[in-house]
């Protein structure tokens, strides 16, 4: 107590004593951030941290590993256990874990650390951690020994999940000159004024739930917006964008939510079980613990189909061997115009190639959708001339709708951020201007130009 009231009177700390031995100390400025201890454990203490400013939300994850690589493996588990109720929030981990991720993290004598390098290392994939960028000092541990014994490791380091990077591009850490202690510090550095409005933005399918869904969509769908169809359509989804984001904010952690539920729901039926006249407040707890768990289930479906391919992510030699054969295959080395003629120097091949797509966008012949007899010449002997006809036929709104409806309610959303269950769920209040949009953008080629 003597020495936080001496480095930081008016911050205020967690030290937890009782489980992990007095090794992680934390301190805040209360006045600027609101820290929630979420989860302890020997090794790290796992906390929310929410800016009071604008209310923004990330987990850290402070870590001291343990000396011994079975006492870490412990860890590791741990670390992989919270990843997933992280995937939706920025997720620090940072401290020294006690272990190197490559040989050259080790200047000395040391002994075998094979086993513990591919031990940190898998940790650090499957709870789908990144490296953050770091200046300094290499070495941050050193035994102080002046003799030929004297170790230098990497022991202390920062790492981070997608979504901070996706929110805090810029950050990166700078490793200082040790002092007094054996350990460098480490200093977080960070440009709030350059990231990325909260992240990139993904459609939670769960708020469709919410009576507030429609209303919202509704008073941003209202305002007219002047320009081509889907330019339109693409101004109010992007200003719907800030509405849910807020709207995820002010529903929390939702495993977090799941478990408060939980526990409101066992004190209910304690009080039931000592009192019949509490079987109305026990059924309201449970109906709340039944929507948490919902909501719950409808986020961790869809997150699960936005988890990157685990083979896509071994960086390989023959994964990226795979990847050079695949560029190479689709190389265009020539190309026929409509009248036969083959063009295989590599000018003519480019104007041939823009040359098409202007005339199928912006020429006479943007009234059809798709004509196979022009888009592929070689395949005039298996496709008849009726059903050549029926595929040249426009789209109807029908057909728009019917195309929407058909896609899975939890496959991740695209590259604008918005699933199919934004779509579906909001579709008496879009779905005329969105089939608009999308009937002119075939029928005109016309995407995003702003119409003066």
């Amino acid at each position: 107590m003597h020495i936080q009231s001496f480095l930081l009177p008016q911050w205020k700390w967690f030290v937890d004593y009782a489980n992990v031995g007095n090794r992680i100390w934390l301190a805040w400025d209360d006045n600027a951030i609101d820290v929630h201890i979420l989860d302890l454990g020997e090794q790290f203490i796992h906390c929310r941290v929410t800016n009071r400013a604008d209310n923004e939300i990330v987990i850290i994850t402070v870590i001291y590993g343990a000396s011994e690589v079975s006492g870490r493996r412990a860890l590791w588990n741990s670390l992989q256990t919270l990843a997933p109720q992280c995937t939706d929030v920025p997720w620090l981990v940072g401290g020294d874990f006690n272990a190197v991720r490559e040989i050259n993290e080790v200047c000395g004598v040391s002994g075998d650390i094979r086993i513990a390098m591919e031990d940190f290392n898998n940790s650090i994939q499957e709870a789908g951690l990144l490296p953050m960028p770091m200046q300094g000092e290499w070495y941050t541990w050193h035994n102080c020994s002046t003799s030929t014994r004297s170790l230098w490791k990497r022991l202390d380091r920062i790492l981070f999940n997608d979504r901070w990077l996706a929110q805090f591009p810029t950050s990166s850490y700078h490793s200082l000159t040790p002092r007094t202690s054996d350990h460098s510090p480490l200093v977080l550095f960070g440009d709030s004024q350059h990231h990325n409005n909260g992240g990139m933005f993904r459609f939670d399918n769960y708020p469709t739930l919410s009576p507030d869904f429609i209303p919202s969509v509704q008073n941003i769908w209202q305002h007219e917006v002047i320009g081509v169809p889907m330019y339109a359509v693409t101004h109010k989804l992007k200003a719907l964008k800030p509405v849910f984001r807020q709207q995820r904010r002010n529903k929390g952690d939702l495993s977090h939510n799941v478990q408060l539920a939980k526990g409101f729901l066992e004190e209910a039926q304690n009080l039931v079980s000592s009192d019949r006249q509490n079987e109305l407040f026990e059924h309201c707890c449970r109906f709340v613990y039944a929507k948490a768990v919902k909501i719950e289930q409808i986020m961790l479906q869809q997150r699960a189909k936005m988890q990157w391919m685990k083979g896509g992510d071994q960086c390989s030699r023959v994964f990226f061997r795979k990847i050079a054969q695949r560029r190479a295959a689709r190389r265009i080395l020539q190309i026929n115009d409509e009248n036969g003629s083959t063009h295989a120097e590599p000018e003519e091949v480019i104007h041939e190639f823009v040359s098409y797509y202007q005339n199928l966008l912006g020429g006479n012949r943007r009234q059809t959708l798709v004509d196979i007899t022009y888009l592929r010449p070689w395949a005039r002997h298996i496709i008849t001339n009726e059903e050549t006809s029926q595929l040249c036929l426009p789209f109807t709104p029908e057909d728009v709708k019917n195309a929407v409806f058909d896609i899975s309610e939890d496959k991740a959303p695209g590259p604008d951020g918005y699933s199919s269950g934004f779509f579906k769920a909001a579709w008496p209040v879009v779905g005329t201007e969105v089939t608009r949009a999308i009937l002119n953008f075939f029928t005109t080629g016309k995407l995003l130009k702003q119409v003066n």
